[in-house]
Formats: structure tokens, sequence, C-alpha cells
């Protein structure tokens, strides 16, 4: 007799445990205004606007993005104020971080059904942990994948789990996740938010939602398979 192979649901991050997309436009507008509070001689829009360019140019996790957006502005990169960017970015982090409404009650009645749960998220280890562990979230994941490609990673996960492909699921915001874990065998479900949310993956995921909770009207069937 074969054994009977775990269901797993691997998250995502970013606009699924969390409003990824209004949490960062809040971060990084209150280290506008603080930059600028602290004696930047430039107006709000031409420094938002500067520090969006370098987000897009140098990735999330670089940790340089308020020196970048100074310097394409032809600005003196002062510490004092980058320090107050900073800061105030971090501050709003904190003060904002929050799961999206019922995440946390979603999880534990996965978990209540039997599945086992693990994070899957391209971002940086420690980063990314971070903001698992300030969402509260920390203690209901048994295993997590960071950073590699959708493909990598999920590959990854699946080889260390093993699951059972017919009723284990990716839950993701972005496009190319849905689309990474469809060729690797695993089924999809896509929440459809935040600034990816007008972007289609080339792959239809199994379920469509806006939020994590909604999955909770549809878990009896996606757990049948």
């Amino acid at each position: 007799m074969s054994k009977r192979r775990d269901i797993w649901w691997f998250f995502d991050i970013d606009d699924v445990l969390y409003d990824a997309t209004l949490l960062k436009r809040l971060a990084r507008e209150n280290a506008v205004v603080a930059m600028i509070e602290a004696g930047l001689p430039v107006d709000f829009d031409t420094l938002l606007r500067s520090v969006n360019e370098a987000v897009e140019r140098f990735g999330e996790d670089y940790p340089k993005h308020f020196d970048e957006a100074l310097s394409s502005l032809g600005l003196r990169v002062e510490p004092r104020i980058v320090a107050a960017g900073v800061i105030a970015y971090h501050d709003t982090k904190k003060a904002f971080l929050r799961p999206l409404p019922n995440v946390f009650q979603t999880l534990m009645a996965l978990r209540d059904r039997g599945v086992r749960l693990g994070i899957s998220s391209p971002g940086n280890p420690v980063k990314e942990w971070e903001k698992i562990i300030r969402l509260g979230l920390h203690h209901l994941f048994e295993k997590a994948w960071f950073g590699d490609t959708d493909r990598e990673r999920i590959s990854a996960a699946l080889a260390e789990t093993t699951p059972d492909l017919e009723k284990s699921f990716y839950v993701t915001a972005r496009p190319e996740g849905i689309d990474a874990a469809k060729e690797a065998g695993l089924r999809a479900i896509r929440v459809r938010r935040g600034k990816r949310s007008s972007e289609d993956s080339a792959h239809a995921p199994d379920l469509e939602v806006i939020s994590l909770w909604e999955v909770m009207s549809h878990v009896e069937g996606l757990l049948e398979g």
C-alpha cells in the first residue's frame, strides 16, 4: 500500500497575507515627507517619483533607494537626510504591517482540516521572516522557501514535502508564481490584488479570489481534489 501523501498549501507573502502595495506606498510617501522636512530642497512629487524609479531600477531589496533617488536628482547624499527617510519608512512599516482581514482565521481553518502550511516567497530570507514575524503568523507555517526563481523554489518545496498534488496549492498574487506552480504540477490560487492585479498569468489558476478569506467558501471542493 502506497503511503498517503500530505496536503500542503504554500503561501506567497506580499498582497496575500498583508497589503504590501498599500504599505510600501505609504512608507515611501512618509519617507519623502520626512526627508523634505529635514531640509531637502525638492518638492514632494519630484522626490517620490525619483524614489519609485530607484525601486524599479534596483529592486525592492536594494538597501540604498534614497541615496540613488537623491543622486539622480543631482542632490548631495547627506546621511542626516537619508536617515530621516529611513526612520520614517521603517516606522510606517512597524505601524501598519498587519494581516489582511481574516487571514489568521483562514490559515487556522486550513490547519484544522489537516492542511500543512508553508511559505514560498521570492524575497530576501531575513526580510521575509521579519514580515511574517511582525504579522504574528510565523507559528502557523512549518516550512519556508525563499529567494531563487519561482520555478527553483517551488521545485525545492515539492521535492522536500512530496505533497498530494491533487489537493496542494500555491497561493500568490504574482502571475509568474501561478505559471511556475502550474508548470511544476502544483495547483494554484491567484489573489488578484496589489500592483500586479491587472496582469494575467499564461496558465489559468484553479481559483481566483480578491482576498484570501474567500478561499474558505471553496475549500471543501478544493480539498476533494
